[in-house]
């Protein structure tokens, strides 16, 4: 291998000591604004570096003063090199392998708009200038006697709050509006923007460049970010460890004196104002910025206290050889060498922040779901599952592939085929031979009676529980009102009757006939309805059975007519009825016992057998309603818009015969209907239960 030659405009600047004491250095790439960490072999061959010159003669020329470098490390420093772009590249061999470099790197577009959506930035200021020319202010502003002030100031803050706790808390309902949610956001950018100030001006303090200021999106939502790339100039990790955590400590004194303002504030725009800069400042800074596992301050605050730079691609890396060597048994050597308590720790972090994204991202993916629209949901909930599952299991496969010749036989190979072995058994073995289906348990008698207008209650013929014969009084109700109409149009008749009988008295009038008798047809018509109303203020038993439900009246009190009087439920009429889709039915096992089992847990199991199965599909849902999707029920269903509830999918009624009537109160009770099927397995029922919630929540 040939040294390549190094770009001129890199700078090599003194790094913090390693853990163990050994000294660091760091190679700046201005025209990325990028550091990369030297060790001391690294620096002492740059420090000697030939260009143009055999490895094997460069590694004899290093030795002729004094230094021992092997072969291997000389290799992969020349491929660190190359792979960061740190090379001139000056031949045609050179720019081909920066070529082959860029094309190795191109993502697909899929995988690109993935990337992109889950995080991207966009700079929007070089704050540099503004920083430099109000530097004095913030540093008054981080004075000790300014600092020890707030914490005073917040301590009585927290003292109002707890005086007004119940007002505290309740001024959270004011988020749930258009006027809180805009000042919750403005809060927020205000909140937010202070924060990055606190970050820019304290590496400022330490003579670091911010080179740039402006707006990242995580998932598509919004947060300022500040570059404090130059930070890692500062050889005392413990200035580095200030400037992460400056945006915290600002945020946080700014919720202090929010709070106290609050504590003190009379009602108002004011004291709103207090607390969504409180709220938002608390929240925001114990809750997401101080997490070590997503790229915020907390994770810089974590990498600089363990002093391990790059945290995140070396604790991933020790994650992915500890699970090759548990799996597979790779005896493979280290990423890199530390204390085994440390690396138990990293790799610790790594499986926690693998889970902590996904249900993070999982999350937000059922807030769009149920907050924005279904399909952008289900959208990213895929997107979730492909990129932190699926393409992460993908990628290291291949690299078991890559790495076959290093397996040998071992005991944790032989576990984990087991243990495959006894997954695959349990997920794709047809164990299950029976099947829950949807099912409704109804009356096919049952009435709700109402008042037929405004009345009063004359006489209660009955009680609750009681069972009744067909046609047998239940109430008698009374409306003034209805008996002074029926009076009034009584009088009306008759007098309509006079004018009639005139009209053929008179000859001259004979030519008012017409109307006269029409006018009194109307007249007899609406006389015969307000009887008929009339009549039915007696209230019969339309059929026999218990009265479920009887109003708390007494004689004379009034009721209008959209308050339920009683229920009527004949409990000799109750139907099982089950829904078998098109798949189910063709495995069906009649021979199988079956069972009833009510959706609540107050209803015991009740013994049926099937008694017949429709020849048909059942093209309206209408009368069964309760379990559609419409009532949050399994099966998937869509309203037409010339009526009724069509389903999605081919379900045919399946009628059963229960071995004895269950006592129940409802007029309806849904569950399942266990029945028995050809075997199949969970995997099966798994895509089967998928494909049903996405037509159910797409409505396909």
């Amino acid at each position: 291998m040939i040294t390549p030659s190094i770009r001129q405009n890199l700078q090599l600047l003194p790094g913090t000591p390693a853990e163990d004491g050994s000294p660091s250095w760091l190679l700046y790439d201005n025209l990325r604004n990028k550091y990369f960490t030297l060790g001391i072999n690294a620096f002492r061959m740059l420090k000697h570096w030939i260009a143009g010159m055999d490895s094997k003669k460069f590694i004899e020329e290093i030795e002729k003063k004094g230094l021992i470098i092997e072969e291997d490390q000389l290799n992969d420093f020349i491929n660190f090199l190359k792979t960061n772009s740190l090379i001139s590249h000056t031949t045609s061999e050179d720019v081909q392998i920066l070529v082959n470099q860029h094309r190795s790197q191109q993502k697909h577009w899929f995988l690109k708009l993935i990337h992109n959506y889950l995080f991207f930035k966009i700079p929007l200021i070089k704050p540099d200038n503004f920083l430099d020319k109000t530097l004095n202010l913030a540093k008054f502003f981080s004075k000790k006697t300014i600092r020890g002030t707030i914490y005073i100031f917040g301590l009585f803050g927290f003292y109002f709050v707890i005086q007004q706790w119940d007002e505290f808390i309740s001024t959270f309902l004011y988020f749930f509006n258009w006027n809180g949610f805009l000042l919750y956001l403005l809060a927020l950018v205000g909140v937010k923007a202070i924060h990055e100030l606190g970050h820019a001006y304290t590496a400022k303090n330490y003579g670091c460049n911010v080179n740039s200021m402006g707006i990242a999106f995580l998932v598509f939502f919004p947060f300022l970010y500040t570059d404090n790339t130059n930070a890692w100039r500062l050889r005392d990790h413990k200035k580095r460890l200030t400037i992460n955590f400056a945006g915290i400590s600002t945020e946080l004194h700014l919720a202090l004196m929010a709070t106290f303002f609050w504590g003190i504030a009379e009602p108002g725009m004011f004291k709103s104002i207090a607390f969504f800069i409180a709220t938002t400042g608390w929240i925001s800074s114990l809750l997401i910025n101080i997490s070590p596992f997503m790229r915020f301050d907390g994770y810089y605050v974590f990498a600089d206290y363990l002093k391990i730079e790059n945290l995140q691609p070396r604790a991933f890396a020790l994650a992915k050889w500890k699970l090759r060597k548990w799996i597979l048994g790779f005896h493979l050597k280290a990423p890199e060498q530390m204390n085994i308590p440390k690396q138990n720790l990293i790799i610790l972090y790594a499986w926690s922040t693998w889970i902590y994204r996904f249900f993070l991202f999982l999350g937000i993916a059922f807030l769009v779901y149920h907050f924005a629209f279904k399909l952008l949901g289900i959208f990213l909930f895929v997107v979730e599952i492909f990129w932190f599952i699926a393409l992460p299991i993908l990628r290291e496969m291949r690299e078991w592939w890559r790495l076959r010749t290093h397996l040998v036989l071992s005991f944790q190979l032989l576990r984990s085929i087991s243990i495959l072995l006894i997954l695959s058994l349990i997920l794709f073995y047809p164990w299950k031979n029976f099947q829950n289906i949807p099912a409704i348990y109804q009356s096919e008698k049952f009435i709700e009676i109402y008042p037929p207008i405004n009345s009063q209650i004359l006489d209660i013929f009955i009680s609750e529980k009681q069972n009744v014969q067909k046609n047998q009084n239940l109430l008698k109700l009374d409306s003034p009102a209805l008996i002074s109409q029926i009076k009034i149009i009584s009088k009306e008749l008759e007098l309509i009757n006079i004018k009639i009988n005139n009209a053929l008295d008179l000859e001259n009038n004979r030519a008012d006939l017409l109307p006269l008798k029409s006018e009194k047809q109307k007249i007899e018509i609406n006389l015969q309805n307000l009887k008929k109303i009339k009549d039915s203020l007696l209230i019969k038993a339309p059929f026999s059975g218990e009265i479920t439900f009887l109003n708390e009246m007494k004689k004379n009190q009034w009721f209008n007519e959209n308050t339920p009087l009683l229920s009527l439920v004949n409990k000799n009429s109750f139907q099982l009825v089950a829904f078998l889709s098109e798949k189910e039915i063709s495995s069906l096992d009649r021979s199988q016992l079956t069972s009833f089992i009510p959706s609540t847990t107050d209803h015991y199991k009740i013994s049926a057998k099937i008694s017949d199965i429709s020849n048909s599909p059942v093209d309206n849902f209408e009368l069964y309603p309760m379990v559609t999707s419409l009532y949050d029920g399994p099966i998937a269903v869509r309203e037409n818009p010339s009526g009724g509830i069509q389903s999605e999918r081919a379900y045919y009624k399946v009628t059963l015969d229960i071995e004895q009537n269950p006592i129940l109160n409802e007029r309806k009770l849904t569950g399942v209907v266990n029945v028995g099927v050809k075997p199949y397995s969970f995997f099966n029922q798994f895509l089967d239960f998928t494909a049903a919630t996405l037509i159910r929540e797409l409505s396909f």
